[in-house]
């Protein structure tokens, strides 16, 4: 079964214009003296992680249905998947907690990382599960997990407008 190819465009646009946010503001913040404040590095970090991550993920398939047989290619999608999102469990959490016990626990609460890390941790078991065929709407769940990441950019995109450190 082929996945979306329509879904896995729109899901790529869409991260394509979070990530264009994430330049902008990244010019911004080099015209200032200072930079980012550690919190706003933090959340554009994890704007841009989980922005290039979908549109990479989103642009694989159209690569990989075209050239190996489907069963190759939903195996190579799902390792990809699973070692994105185990390099971003590897890293936010940790850096996460590392603010809080900085002094930013305010805007860094628990329910955020439970949040943001379940995100991770259920694109991780997803693409595991489909890796070993126990998931067999490959193409349904793929598309899933590349929602979560847009929601988490899109949090990530909220949070540093709004919730700025002074």
């Amino acid at each position: 079964m082929e996945p979306n190819f329509h879904a896995l465009q729109l899901l790529a646009e869409v991260a394509l214009g979070l990530l264009g946010f994430s330049a902008i503001l990244i010019g911004l913040a080099r015209a200032d003296e200072d930079g980012f404040s550690p919190p706003d590095s933090f959340r554009v970090r994890l704007l841009i992680y989980s922005s290039l991550g979908t549109m990479f993920l989103a642009l694989l398939p159209f690569a990989l249905f075209n050239s190996m047989h489907p069963e190759d290619s939903w195996r190579m999608l799902n390792a990809v998947l699973l070692f994105y999102s185990a390099i971003g469990l590897s890293i936010f959490p940790r850096q996460f907690l590392h603010l809080r016990a900085s002094g930013f626990k305010k805007i860094f609460p628990l329910p955020l990382l439970t949040f943001q890390s379940s995100i991770l941790g259920i694109n991780a078991v997803l693409a595991l599960l489909m890796l070993l065929d126990i998931i067999t709407l490959k193409a349904n769940f793929y598309v899933v997990c590349l929602l979560l990441f847009i929601i988490q950019s899109a949090i990530a995109f909220v949070r540093t407008m709004f919730y700025r450190v002074h």
